[in-house]
């Protein structure tokens, strides 16, 4: 079987005449497999039921049109080859417009009906991969600035196959040998100058769009770049955007400008015959039809002389209806006071004052409805008179998005109570006019008493109900000149102005009353609660806003403390503000040090109790404070369990334990020791996918370790996590075995590799009797179930053979290797002798 003969070839055409004609000439061409359609349902079936090398379709057919079938293909979305050679063959022929439409639309190759003699070759080509679509187009950069060129291929590289030339004589050397599609030029260049290079080169193709790029801009440059035939013009130093932007418009301008004088041209050679021009203008017209952008021509009076059908899609009115009429006739009343800008800018390009111009302005459709659309304008002189031809699309969801962002950025999304955010940034402020103008203001912090009862008992939808009901009546209470923010969960916060203490408390207590009388219904259950109110007063004297915030969580705390439901104002000298003070600088300490890399990692090596070989190094974790001294986990981990930012720490020590696996050699293995929080830490998964790919890491290489305590916590999600770790290819361990009542009943339950002995059974197994009894039935327990057991805490030797006689895997302690930097895991590991 030949090479032709193989090939499958899906052919649809409503057209029977057509279809007969391309089917004989793919026959002629040694094509055997054809199978034929008239609809695109009919080929979207035959895909779906038999394998097909080629797809040649017609642009109108009566379903679905051949730029969307081509689009479904691509998309992924069928039983087929996202990569399919598709061959359309249409009847209208505009050179431009076909490459840019094909290319938008991955097209491998557009066929006009009148060279269907090509199709078997075109065919073969496709199949062997020779026509491949969105092919980028070839740039050239002249600019002898390196890093301004490295920027330019970096940010256009995607786009573009990207050639630069460092002077003109190089320039206009791979210009003539490429022809690129768009040139970047730099005014000012050594020999010859941007202006010289840019007439040579319109001198020779007064077509070629080139952008012209310098430093010193000035209107009067601009202007002359402009009449000297610059396409564009890009000050520099540049933004990434402007920088693609301003390419996209000069390519487009030239797609669409040399769409134009195709079209004129094909239409002037068809002046003689009346019926001819008609046809060529109903098909190009039909090819406008299908691209989603509105083309629209202005005169010089902005009245509309030409739209494709997209406009009766956008704005609802027919084409017939609206050619002859005016742009102004469809700006939004609101917006009607802007028309004089809008004229004025559209003029500017008419007389080519200006290249182009794009323009965002708010149209009604004919239901009345506001749309925002951006126009880009270029000035066009197909016509005797000059007019202007315009590209629309259609933002309004872009608009939408962009007001529903600024929203979220402010707003939470629960309540509709201003968020954090705003919160902070209004406390700046408050904070700035303190100081300006010696006025107080006050800060109430609201935290709901026993809320986490209603979530576990009730469900965090009916939760989340009850955040909204007491949002609602706090917002009844608050004078108009305050503010009120939920802060997160439970919390919520009230910006006072120009408060005096006693009115502050007033007001606090008032908030108080409100949700101390409110009564949540669910379930036939009626729930009633409380708050706890933190207050500080504003008054300028502070070093910074954000000491306000947490002199009234301070206060929070103390009130929380005292037995909740209780109103405190912030006093330097309550004993439980130093406690929460305490924890959260040792909160911030660790942020500082994770900062400033000052978070370090200590590996002890976990020993086979046979071989006495390292089998894996368990990674200990210890801070350098600011001086370089050695801070150990018990004096800040307390801290950092009690605020609640365990998991940033979580997240660094498994960065740090990965990293060391890659850089240390003699870490071949490694266990990571995980707080509870990190279990409820939506991101710890792919933290740690991150960091193995980062360091190219073998999954295997890691352990994760889980106190037995916090293991039990919260069973179900800790299977879940464990589950998803081993998908990985992470093995597990259970850290402090032994110490809970529930040891046997959930071993079972958990996918854990290994199990680690509680040390306080362990430390003293060589004087006491009941600890070598427990230890021995923990062993036996922990290898019936197919497990490693891990005995910690050998500080002897003496424990450790009671531990090699009980038959023990493995062993760790100071006994058998202190922690130690990884830089000297060598030569302590040369020193251990069993």
């Amino acid at each position: 079987m030949t090479e032709m003969e193989a090939i499958k070839v899906l052919l649809v055409c409503p057209d029977e005449s057509k279809l007969v004609a391309i089917s004989k000439r793919l026959k002629a061409a040694g094509i055997v497999f054809i199978f034929e359609a008239t609809t695109a349902r009919q080929a979207l079936t035959i895909i779906k039921d038999k394998p097909v090398d080629c797809l040649i379709s017609n642009i109108d057919l009566p379903d679905i049109d051949g730029w969307r079938l081509t689009r479904l293909i691509r998309c992924g979305a069928l039983n087929c080859s996202v990569d399919l050679p598709v061959i359309i063959v249409t009847d209208v022929w505009c050179q431009r417009i076909a490459q840019v439409t094909a290319r938008e639309f991955g097209v491998n190759r557009l066929l006009a009906q009148r060279n269907l003699d090509e199709i078997g070759s075109v065919v073969a080509r496709c199949c062997r991969g020779g026509v491949v679509p969105q092919s980028k187009p070839r740039l050239l950069v002249i600019e002898d600035a390196p890093d301004t060129a490295d920027l330019v291929k970096r940010v256009l590289d995607r786009q573009y196959n990207v050639d630069i030339a460092t002077n003109g004589e190089d320039g206009l050397r791979l210009w003539r040998q490429n022809r690129h599609r768009l040139i970047l030029l730099d005014f000012m260049l050594p020999n010859m100058s941007g202006k010289e290079i840019l007439d040579e080169i319109l001198s020779e193709d007064a077509n070629q769009p080139v952008v012209m790029m310098t430093a010193h801009t000035s209107a009067d440059l601009a202007e002359d770049m402009m009449l000297a035939g610059a396409a564009d013009f890009l000050p520099k130093p540049f933004r990434t955007e402007q920088l693609r932007r301003v390419c996209e418009l000069a390519v487009r301008r030239d797609d669409y400008l040399t769409s134009n004088r195709e079209f004129a041209h094909q239409v002037e050679s068809l002046q003689k015959s009346e019926q001819a021009f008609r046809l060529v203008s109903e098909t190009h017209q039909q090819l406008l039809h299908n691209l989603q952008t509105v083309v629209m021509e202005l005169d010089e009076q902005l009245e509309i002389r030409f739209l494709n059908y997209p406009w009766k899609t956008l704005t609802g009115f027919e084409v017939e209806e609206s050619l002859g009429t005016s742009l102004r006739d469809y700006i939004c009343e609101e917006e009607s006071g802007s028309y004089v800008g809008l004229q004025t800018r559209l003029k500017a390009v008419l007389k080519q004052v200006k290249g182009s111009t794009e323009i965002e302005l708010c149209l009604f459709d004919k239901t009345r409805q506001k749309l925002w659309a951006q126009m880009k304008v270029r000035r066009s002189e197909l016509h005797k008179t000059p007019s202007l031809t315009i590209c629309l699309d259609n933002i309004t969801k872009r608009k939408e998005a962009q007001r529903q962002l600024e929203y979220l950025a402010m707003h939470d999304s629960l309540t509709g109570l201003f968020n954090r955010h705003y919160f902070e940034e209004s406390l700046r402020q408050a904070y700035a006019d303190s100081l300006r103008n010696k006025r107080t203001h006050g800060l109430i912090y609201i935290d709901l008493d026993y809320f986490k009862v209603i979530n576990d008992t009730f469900g965090h939808q009916e939760g989340d109900e009850v955040l909204r009901q007491i949002s609602q009546l706090m917002t009844c209470r608050i004078r108009a000149t305050d503010l009120l923010c939920r802060l997160g969960g439970d919390e919520y916060a009230v910006l006072v102005h120009d408060v005096s203490d006693n009115k502050l408390y007033e007001i606090a207590e008032d908030l108080q009353n409100i949700i101390n009388d409110f009564t949540y219904q669910a379930e036939g259950h009626r729930v009633n609660l409380g708050c706890s109110i933190g207050l500080s007063i504003i008054d300028g004297r502070s070093i910074c806003a954000e000491e306000y915030l947490m002199q009234a969580d301070i206060a929070l705390y103390v009130a929380k403390g005292r037995g909740r439901n209780i109103i405190h104002h912030y006093d330097p000298d309550d004993n439980e503000s130093e406690e929460l003070r305490s924890r959260i600088n040792w909160t911030q300490r660790m942020r500082q040090a994770i900062a400033d890399n000052r978070i370090i990692l200590h590996f002890q090596p976990v020993l086979d109790a046979r071989t006495n070989k390292v089998v894996y190094y368990e990674a200990l974790v210890r801070m350098l404070d600011e001086s370089g001294k050695l801070v150990y986990p018990n004096q800040f981990i307390p801290a950092l369990e009690n605020t609640g930012e365990m998991h940033l720490l979580d997240r660094w020590i498994v960065k740090l334990a990965i990293e060391a696996v890659n850089k240390w050699k003699k870490i071949n293995r490694v266990a990571i020791n995980l707080s509870a929080q990190a279990f409820k830490d939506d991101n710890l998964v792919p933290v740690i996918k991150e960091a193995l790919s980062a360091n190219l890491v073998d999954p295997e290489a890691i352990t994760f370790e889980l106190t037995e305590s916090a293991s039990l916590f919260n069973l179900n999600v800790t299977k879940r996590v464990i589950n998803q770790l081993n998908d990985i290819g992470c093995s597990f361990a259970i850290d402090d075995f032994g110490s809970g009542f529930s040891s046997f009943a959930y071993l079972k339950q958990l996918p854990a590799d290994y199990i680690k002995l509680d040390g306080s059974f362990v430390k003293n197994l060589h004087i006491d009797e009941v600890d070598k009894a427990l230890v021995k039935s923990l062993i036996q327990v922990v290898q019936a179930l197919g497990k490693k057991a891990v005995a910690e805490f050998v500080e002897n030797d003496e424990i450790l053979k009671i531990l090699q006689e009980f038959g023990v895997d493995f062993v760790q302690g100071f006994h058998t290797g202190r922690p130690v930097a990884p830089e000297l895991l060598d030569d302590r590991q040369k020193s251990l002798s069993l």
